[in-house]
């Protein structure tokens, strides 16, 4: 239910639709119309029922009297069928009763979309993982009744010229109810199983990325999450999860690190050895005023996610860990899209490593973690010389990033394709380690927080079973750089 640190999505429309009720009427007449009966007009995955339930949620239901024809329920009755990401569009229309001005009939217009799609689709190579593959895929509308279910699988071959490392792999499975009926509340379960054999440094400089000078340490985790939601508004959403997971970590007596000059200094894997609990307290809030639903038309939107482990509650650990961004969209005269996002982090306490920033997790060009798998010896590009490629785990990260897109088409072209665009982004990100590590770097002379570059450039296909995305940033991610 709240999802981790990529809050904030910079990817822009491809198409916008039409935004009003409509139904016949002479300028700057206002009446009240009574709703005589509804009808809900192209529906095929999604039960006509559904939607009469949700519209329930916002009164507009036969027998109800709306101020015709603006009145607000409509805008909000529409907005909660958008939020389902069940549909491309949602008009409503009132049409008039013949003889009697007093009374109306709602017609409710729906386009859907394809229910099953591909959210993420995991395929590369590197210097350390000769292969690994998998995806994740999502059903928005399981037996119709708008409940989403989904799974991802990762797997990676042995690690090269890494010795005693295993092979990597997770699986993911959830099932979530947005709104229960009748209600403003949602209920969703997420379980997972990672088996990880992670590099960490041995030798040689801190920026080359070789294998030969990392090792691995492998752990294992089960565990899941059951939480809750709570639609404030249309627009804004507040999340609760319980997280729940069993560790063993199988890390190696005083690993080290020996130094270019010949020194060698203790490793901090930020693991415990052994089996041991992590427990979590997730909260979340999300808020996309949008004029349309999640991917679709100018406006903001923001997200907020808060985690607390403590012993106080059986975990191994105790850490707080908070992330924050918010983009605003905006339509260009000539129909192109720009958006300005800022998404920020800090960790306080003692993470264990996977919970940690990663620098991969921020750079367009380096491979990031898959499904909580990191697959990649390489650090971020230095554009700036920074000493950013330096750095793998962090406490604390910013990045600010500013996307260009220019659609080129909204409607079916080739069949299965809904839309395409072009996109630009450009941005700058800086991450760095906690306190201790700051003021030590600083004593050392680098840069305690260095600053790194993103930049992206790639053609945006939304397709039947989800947005297929052909980037520069994709091809040098997925390669052995």
């Amino acid at each position: 239910m709240v999802s981790q640190t990529s809050l904030v999505s910079t990817a822009a429309p491809t198409k916008v639709t039409s935004a009003s009720a409509v139904a016949e009427r002479e300028p700057g007449e206002q009446r009240d119309v009574k709703i005589v009966a509804l009808a809900v007009l192209g529906g095929e995955q999604v039960a006509n029922a559904r939607v009469l339930e949700l519209l329930a949620g916002e009164d507009l239901v036969v027998g109800t009297v709306l101020r015709w024809p603006d009145d607000p329920r409509v805008q909000r009755g529409r907005a909660r069928l958008l939020a389902t990401e069940a549909y491309e569009r949602v008009t409503l229309r009132l049409r008039p009763v013949a003889g009697d001005v007093g009374s109306a009939r709602l017609e409710v217009e729906v386009e859907e979309r394809g229910s099953l799609e591909v959210t993420d689709l995991y395929l590369g190579t590197s210097r350390m993982t000769p292969f690994h593959g998998g995806l994740q895929v999502r059903e928005r509308n399981f037996l119709g009744r708008a409940i989403r279910i989904g799974g991802g699988l990762v797997w990676g071959t042995l690690a090269r010229q890494i010795p005693q490392s295993r092979r990597q792999q997770a699986l993911r499975l959830f099932i979530e109810a947005p709104r229960l009926r009748g209600s403003r509340f949602g209920l969703g379960g997420t379980f997972y199983v990672h088996s990880a054999s992670e590099p960490y440094r041995v030798a040689g400089a801190a920026d080359d990325p070789d294998p030969k000078l990392f090792r691995t340490v492998d752990y294992g985790r089960v565990g899941g999450l059951l939480g809750t939601t709570v639609a404030i508004t249309s627009s804004l959403v507040f999340g609760v999860d319980y997280r729940f997971e069993r560790v063993n970590a199988l890390t190696p007596q005083d690993p080290s690190y020996l130094r270019p000059d010949g020194v060698t200094q203790p490793v901090d894997l930020d693991l415990q050895r052994g089996v041991h609990l992590l427990t979590s307290a997730n909260f979340g809030l999300n808020y996309d005023g949008r004029e349309e639903a999640a991917r679709l038309g100018k406006g903001a939107r923001f997200a907020l996610e808060l985690q607390l482990s403590s012993p106080l509650v059986g975990s191994s650990y105790e850490y707080m860990k908070l992330v924050a961004g918010g983009a605003y969209t905006f339509r260009l005269p000539w129909k192109h899209w720009i958006t300005p996002s800022l998404v920020a982090g800090q960790i306080a306490g003692r993470a264990p490593r996977f919970e940690r920033f990663y620098a991969g997790d921020l750079s367009d060009w380096t491979p990031g973690r898959e499904l909580g798998i990191i697959y990649s010896t390489r650090g971020p590009v230095d554009v700036f010389g920074t000493g950013v490629d330096t750095r793998l785990f962090g406490s604390l990260f910013a990045r600010f990033d500013l996307e260009y897109v220019w659609p080129l088409f909204s409607r079916n072209r080739v069949r299965g394709i809904k839309g395409g665009a072009l996109y630009w982004s450009t941005g700058v990100f800086t991450f760095a380690g906690d306190a201790g590590e700051r003021k030590a770097r600083r004593a050392a002379g680098e840069v305690a927080a260095p600053l790194g570059f993103n930049a992206n450039f790639g053609l945006r296909l939304e397709t039947a079973i989800g947005v297929v995305d052909l980037s520069v940033g994709n091809v040098l991610r997925r390669t052995p750089l």
